[in-house]
């Protein structure tokens, strides 16, 4: 059964950046201006705690979810975090993506491997129904925290057509 102890501070890192980087797939689908990109942002982080704390008691991966989310690192798993977000960002911009396509595949990849190191440790259908809702859950907050258009507020749509699209495309790549 999975706990907060079956990952080690990178794959938790790998784990808890897949939601993410998911909502940053919705941000970049139909950008909004500075205070739309705050909004959208925070909704991302504030989807993905609520919804861990409301279904902790889905599966057992998201309780262990609450409970890595809710504890403090110790120093040295703040220092290897450090050290994996430095990789990343070094592997970011050796690799930054040249086009849409290549950063929706670039997501698709990160969003895979955190998908194969649950089922590798063991996540029942289950943890990987539950994680599969949490990033569409991530995605539609991000969605709905701005509004596309209009100016200073006023008009615009709450959901873009390139943002229905691609919510569209994240349900349907995570239905499985």
């Amino acid at each position: 059964m999975i706990s907060r102890d079956t990952f080690n501070v990178e794959e938790w890192a790998q784990i808890v950046s897949a939601p993410a980087a998911i909502g940053a797939l919705v941000v970049t689908a139909d950008p909004s201006g500075p205070i739309g990109l705050i909004g959208e942002f925070r909704a991302m982080m504030d989807s993905m705690k609520s919804y861990i704390e409301a279904h902790a008691g889905d599966s057992a991966l998201m309780a262990a979810l609450r409970d890595y989310v809710s504890s403090q690192p110790t120093e040295e798993e703040q220092a290897r975090l450090k050290e994996w977000a430095e990789q990343q960002q070094e592997q970011m911009k050796a690799n930054r993506p040249k086009s849409p396509e290549e950063l929706q595949q670039h997501i698709r990849d990160v969003v895979g491997a955190a998908l194969g190191t649950l089922q590798g440790k063991g996540a029942t259908a289950e943890d990987m129904t539950s994680f599969r809702s949490l990033m569409v859950s991530v995605a539609e907050a991000t969605a709905n925290a701005s509004k596309e258009g209009g100016f200073l507020g006023i008009g615009g749509t709450l959901v873009s057509d390139k943002e229905q699209s691609i919510l569209a495309q994240i349900r349907q790549e995570l239905a499985g």
